[in-house]
C-alpha cells in the first residue's frame, strides 16, 4: 500500500497540552464501550488503508500494525475516525471529551494476529518497535502478551485498501517490551512532545 502525501499540523499544543487533566478525569464517565464483555470489537471498523486521514497528525493511515479506529459522537453527530498510531488515538480521545462528546467505541489492531480489539480490553505494550508516529505503542489481546514477547506474530491479516481486499503480511520482528499498560493510562498520560517527539518514560506511574 503506497504512502500518501503527508501534511502535519501542529495543533496538538491545544489538544494535548497542559489542559488535559479534566478530560482524563472524565474518561470513565464519558467512554461508553460497546456492550458485552468480549475483548474483540463487535464489527471490524470500516477502515480503508491508503484512503483515510488521521485527524491528529494528518497522515494517511496505511500501516496496519499500529492502526486504530474510534466511533465517537460529538455535537449530536456520530462517525468513525481512523488513526495511524495509538498515540494519535489517545490524543483524539481527549479531544472528543474536551468538546463534550462521547467515545462510543475504540478499536485497535492486535499486533500478534491482526484482529480488532476493544481498546478498553486490550493490553498496550510500550516497545522499541517501529510504529507510524514513532510511539512504539502496540496493542495485543491479554492472551497474546507472551506471544508478542516471543516474537510469534501471525500472518496474513485481512485488510481493506484503496486497491480492494488484501492479505497483509505484518513485520515478523517484534520489539523489546518496556512496559505493559492499559488504555485508560495511555489516554491520561501519553502526549506528543515538540515536533511530534515521544517523551521518554511517559508511562511511568501507570
Amino acid at each position: 500500500m503506497a504512502r500518501g502525501k503527508i501534511s502535519r499540523r501542529f495543533f496538538l499544543a491545544a489538544v494535548a497540552g497542559g489542559a488535559t487533566l479534566g478530560a482524563a478525569l472524565l474518561f470513565l464517565s464519558r467512554f461508553k464501550p460497546a456492550e458485552g464483555g468480549g475483548v474483540f470489537c463487535g464489527e471490524a471498523p470500516p477502515l480503508v488503508y491508503g484512503r483515510e486521514e488521521c485527524p491528529v497528525c494528518k497522515m494517511v493511515v496505511d500501516y496496519p500494525p499500529s492502526s486504530a479506529a474510534m466511533r465517537a459522537r460529538v455535537r449530536g453527530v456520530e462517525r468513525w475516525y481512523f488513526f495511524d498510531d495509538v498515540g494519535c488515538l489517545a490524543t483524539w480521545h481527549r479531544e472528543v471529551l474536551r468538546q463534550g462528546g462521547e467515545v462510543v467505541e475504540a478499536c485497535v489492531r492486535d499486533r500478534v494476529d491482526g484482529r480488532w480489539l476493544r481498546a478498553d480490553k486490550a493490553v498496550f505494550l510500550v516497545t522499541t518497535e517501529f510504529t507510524a508516529m514513532g510511539t512504539g505503542i502496540v496493542a495485543v489481546a491479554p492472551e497474546n502478551v507472551e506471544r508478542y514477547r516471543r516474537g510469534e506474530v501471525k500472518g496474513q491479516w485481512s485488510v481493506r485498501s484503496v486497491e480492494g481486499p488484501q492479505q497483509y503480511n505484518p513485520p515478523a520482528k517484534t520489539g523489546e517490551v518496556k512496559a505493559e499498560v492499559m488504555y485508560k493510562c495511555v489516554v491520561e498520560k501519553f502526549e506528543y512532545g515538540p515536533a511530534w517527539s515521544v517523551p521518554p518514560d511517559w508511562y511511568r506511574g501507570c
